[in-house]
């Protein structure tokens, strides 16, 4: 049986190039209109997922909240709109997509911190965030480099 990080070796091997090459670009062109696809293609249940994922994470007021993989700022616009005096963080690679992401935040009155940076390496310290979210992106990441990164920033107990 293989073991889960020989898998995931062989996934970085395969996918390496594509993730520092052109994973940018890609992201670059569809910013724009990236969550009307995403909603589009998922015939609308990407939306309801989106919802009930939301209403799985339990925030107080003041809380620091970090979202990996931000893109769009989805997810921290709806945990705000839950939760307005939340002190929310978005990491991601794609500048064109924090761009996006950041006007619709304040469009809507929000303050998003957004963080352009390789999320395999996070710029935050040890125990600094209640809550840390990762949604749909983990196809795109070197799972136990992010993952272990979330534990490093996240407070025990988070």
């Amino acid at each position: 049986m293989t073991s889960f990080k020989s898998k995931e070796d062989a996934r970085r091997e395969a996918f390496e190039t594509i993730w520092e090459n052109q994973i940018n670009a890609v992201f670059a062109d569809v910013a724009a209109t990236y969550d009307t696809a995403n909603d589009f293609a998922s015939l609308g249940v990407l939306r309801g997922l989106r919802r009930r994922f939301i209403a799985t994470i339990d925030v107080e007021p003041g809380q620091r909240v970090l979202d990996v993989c931000a893109g769009t700022n989805v997810v921290g616009i709806e945990l705000l709109k839950k939760q307005p005096t939340l002190k929310m963080y978005a990491v991601d690679r794609s500048d064109a997509m924090q761009k996006v992401g950041k006007d619709r935040a304040s469009r809507q009155g929000f303050e998003i911190r957004g963080h352009i940076c390789d999320v395999h390496r996070l710029p935050f310290p040890d125990n600094h965030f209640d809550v840390v979210t990762l949604q749909y992106a983990t196809r795109h990441l070197r799972v136990i480099d992010v993952f272990s990164e979330i534990n490093r920033v996240l407070k025990p107990g988070g």
